[in-house]
């Protein structure tokens, strides 16, 4: 079912986006007692040139495809319960280390906030204009850390947001360390910045990521969020 998203006034708009982040501002610091990042179950083995479903707990919709190093992932999508926000937001969780979804316990990236558009990594995230093929393990040293956001410390999410009459409230988010491009007169659509990769570390493990789109089937304004992303291990 597609989703329209109607422009309303300034302060109600964003209030109900400031509702939608803090229902998911819940990410403490990373708890030792936690189950380590890989330590459940056993790796997904996509053998090259295949796609298969996606496979963890509660998962929805999606397929996972590998070519070499690179897996892609398309449609990904987990059971949530929306929340007020203009989008709607939810939360997803990802394993790098097993080719799966993951828990709130178990994950290592994620998925939350306006349009579930915040990414939080287990460990450490980063960002670098660098093209995803290009990017190598060097790069870590030299990739930006996530700016000053409403959303919390150590997450990348809103880049810029564009349009008029956008409340102090929104715009805050917009710290230029973020992945995504909001436009907030023209549907409230998110669109990757382009040319942006996105760096993360869990344990020693370095994984480069760049989202392609939060839209099913990559529609930009459709029904949303269908998580599609690229991944590689550095």
């Amino acid at each position: 079912m597609r989703k329209t998203l109607r422009p309303i006034g300034g302060l109600l708009a964003a209030a109900l986006f400031l509702a939608a982040c803090s229902k998911n501002n819940d990410v403490a610091a990373p708890d030792q007692a936690r189950i380590p990042a890989g330590d459940l179950g056993i790796a997904v083995t996509i053998p090259d040139g295949t796609s298969q479903a996606i496979t963890g707990p509660g998962v929805t919709s999606g397929t996972i495809a590998r070519s070499g190093a690179l897996y892609t992932v398309t449609n990904f999508k987990q059971a949530y319960s929306t929340g007020p926000g203009q989008p709607a937001d939810g939360n997803f969780y990802w394993r790098f280390s097993v080719n799966e979804a993951g828990t709130p316990s178990t994950f290592e990236l994620k998925m939350t906030g306006i349009a579930t558009g915040d990414l939080i990594p287990r460990d450490s995230i980063k960002i670098i204009d660098k093209a995803f093929g290009s990017v190598v393990a060097a790069d870590w040293a030299v990739a930006l850390l996530p700016g000053t956001s409403p959303a919390g410390p150590n997450v990348i999410g809103m880049n810029t947001v564009t349009g008029t009459g956008i409340p102090p409230a929104v715009s805050a988010y917009a710290n230029n360390r973020g992945w995504y491009t909001y436009a907030w007169s023209t549907g409230h659509t998110v669109t990757p910045v382009s040319g942006r990769t996105i760096l993360v570390k869990v344990g020693t493990t370095l994984w480069k990521m760049q989202v392609t789109s939060i839209y099913q089937n990559g529609v930009t304004g459709g029904a949303f969020p269908y998580y599609n992303f690229v991944y590689s291990a550095l």
